[in-house]
This record gives structure tokens, sequence and C-alpha cells, in this order.
């Protein structure tokens, strides 16, 4: 079994530090830790399998981008590119927002060059 090799977004970094950095203001340093240890687990498994999860049905127009929930209200948006073996985690997305958000936001990712 190959391990999959995994790609990092800037959009996905800066919605992930966000959430991060709200969760130690209001939270404190346990909930931080709960945070990281659940992308962890998320990444590890992406790794080993990384057809895992579901796709996101909010994104059905694309029928590629799958969803791993983390921490109940988010979603890690990915999706896997068989060809080269790599899973690119493209966005995290509050499921409490509209879901037409989540669209634009899609559209803009579509237009990345790695596609």
């Amino acid at each position: 079994m190959e391990i999959v090799e995994i790609k990092v977004e800037r959009l996905f970094l800066a919605e992930f530090q966000k959430c991060v950095a709200y969760a130690f203001s209001e939270f404190g340093r346990k909930t931080v830790k709960n945070w990281n240890a659940e992308y962890e687990k998320i990444r590890h498994r992406l790794e080993i399998m990384p057809t895992g999860y579901p796709f996101v049905p909010e994104l059905q127009k694309w029928q590629k981008y799958r969803g791993a929930i983390i921490m109940k209200n988010f979603k890690i948006i990915y999706f896997y590119d068989e060809d080269s073996n790599l899973v690119r985690i493209v966005d995290l997305w509050d499921m409490r927002q509209d879901p037409r958000k989540l669209n634009m936001r899609a559209r803009r990712i579509e237009r990345k060059e790695y596609h």
C-alpha cells in the first residue's frame, strides 16, 4: 500500500489558523490541542485511504470534492488526484454557514492552475 502525498493550499491554512486562534482566545489550549489532534487524525486517514470520506453534497456540481468533518461544525474540503496520487486540501468550511458561500469559494478554487 502506497502512502498518498498531501498538499495543503493557502486558503485552507488561513481558515484553519483563524479557527485555531479563535478557539484559543475563547476556549483555551485544550481546545487548540483537540483541533490539532483531529486534523492529524484526518491527515493520517487521508494518507492511507484518500477516498475514505464522502463527496460534499453541497458541491455536487463538481463531483470530486470530498469532506472530512472536524470539530463537529467544520468540514475539510479536499480532492484526490489518482493519477499523481495526491490529495489537495483546499478549504475549511464552517457548516453553519450558507451553502451558497461554499459554492462561491469552490468556483474560485476551480480556477486554480492545478485542475
